[in-house]
């Protein structure tokens, strides 16, 4: 942003580079308020310490307590109704209130998730008159991955409520930014606000990062976490077929076991015969792993079900890197579009057509043509960079 012109006080919770695990984002973190000063913007990271409903989650979350996890979730939700007091930001609108004595801002810049912090731009345009933006990474009430990972009465029911919140919060809000034409589409209806897209986009760094040496074997990376609505079968069964033919290939699952729902699910559709080639990684810190794309002879997505118009965050990622990306299912939609634009996507339907793919792929490498497909998606990929998609933020801020 300060190439902008823009000077960004960023406040946010204290982070460590050893959160592993989802469990890990919900343990108590910090114990002052660390002010960290550069050239181009400056932070504030203020103590984790977890709200009710963190702690029911790390007492009952995963186990066969959740029960009792689900009676404070419903807690929360009418709590949040009222105050933040009892969550995990409590800290977070008395310290913005105390800097705001000490400094002027023209405007805020809210993110979500976690959307409850919607909540304090409520306040703040109530009480101050602050201007803010609601900046969606994800939809919150209208967002169809979360009810096909929760579904159930209580989460209907929890998910009408939200959906009160949301209309009334980021109905104060100034504008609102969201990572796709779909999503800000859908997400302005629903508020009835004006809405932007920025996407996630690239680090421009990523073009010019050191190579690696690859792995031994061919080896395909799926990065980040998964969803219950994507399909494993196709890329699971490509590599049996490739098991079969005496050609396989290692599948990693980087950071994958951040989620053990997800884990379980991974590991529970292994068959014996290929299970020596699959494996799933906890969360690793950001360096540990972009060396470990680079060291992948090819990258994984998936197609998040039917649903449309989500551009996964770890797809810029690949991009940049600008290695073959197998498309395992499809989603005939804005990750194929993307993809093919760039000279990257080998969009499979079947676990016939993804191995296929994947021996397409394994045939550039013998034919030294990996390097020409890089500098080919260099020049398309351009206006993907963080840098492009942030363009347009003066005419989100109103200068």
């Amino acid at each position: 942003m300060h190439r902008l012109g823009y000077y960004p006080t960023v406040i946010t919770r204290d982070w460590t580079s050893e959160t592993r695990s989802h469990q890990d984002t919900k343990r108590p973190l910090g114990d002052k308020v660390r002010h960290e000063v550069f050239d181009t913007h400056e932070v504030y990271y203020l103590p984790f310490r977890p709200g009710i409903l963190d702690r029911a989650y790390l007492a009952f979350g995963e186990s066969a307590l959740r029960p009792l996890f689900l009676v404070v979730k419903l807690l929360d939700v009418f709590l949040a109704r009222f105050t933040l007091k009892f969550s995990s930001f409590s800290n977070f609108l008395p310290f913005i209130n105390e800097l705001l004595k000490k400094q002027r801002f023209e405007s805020a810049i809210i993110s979500g998730e976690p959307f409850y912090l919607f909540r304090i731009g409520y306040s703040l345009k109530e009480k101050l008159g602050l201007k803010w933006i609601a900046d969606y990474r994800d939809d919150w009430s209208t967002n169809e991955l979360q009810m096909e990972r929760s579904g159930g009465v209580v989460r209907k029911w929890i998910a009408k409520v939200e959906s009160d919140y949301e209309k009334k919060w980021v109905g104060s809000a100034d504008s609102i930014i969201s990572v796709s034409q779909v999503y800000t589409d859908r997400i302005a209806r629903f508020i009835g606000k004006k809405g932007y897209t920025i996407e996630n986009g690239f680090e421009d760094e990523l073009l010019s990062i050191p190579s690696q040496t690859l792995f031994q074997e061919f080896t395909l990376i799926y990065s980040g976490v998964l969803y219950p609505s994507q399909d494993l079968s196709y890329i699971l069964g490509a590599l049996q077929l490739a098991v079969n033919a005496s050609a396989p290939f290692h599948l990693l699952f980087l950071g994958a076991g951040y989620d053990q729902k997800e884990r379980r699910r991974i590991e529970d559709l292994l068959p014996a015969d290929i299970k020596p080639y699959v494996k799933v990684t906890d969360r690793l810190p950001r360096k540990e792993a972009l060396v470990e794309l680079q060291k992948a002879h090819a990258f994984l997505a998936m197609a998040y079900g039917s649903m449309k118009g989500i551009p996964s965050s770890k797809l810029y990622e690949y991009m940049a890197l600008g290695k073959p990306v197998v498309l395992c299912p499809s989603d005939a939609d804005i990750m194929e579009k993307m993809l093919t634009e760039a000279g990257l996507g080998f969009a499979a339907n079947s676990a016939e057509e993804c191995f296929e793919q994947i021996q397409n792929i394994r045939a550039l490498y013998q034919k030294d043509q990996i390097l020409e497909l890089k500098e080919y998606s260099k020049q398309k990929i351009a206006k993907y960079s963080r840098f492009s998609q942030l363009q347009q933020i003066k005419e989100v801020l109103g200068d």
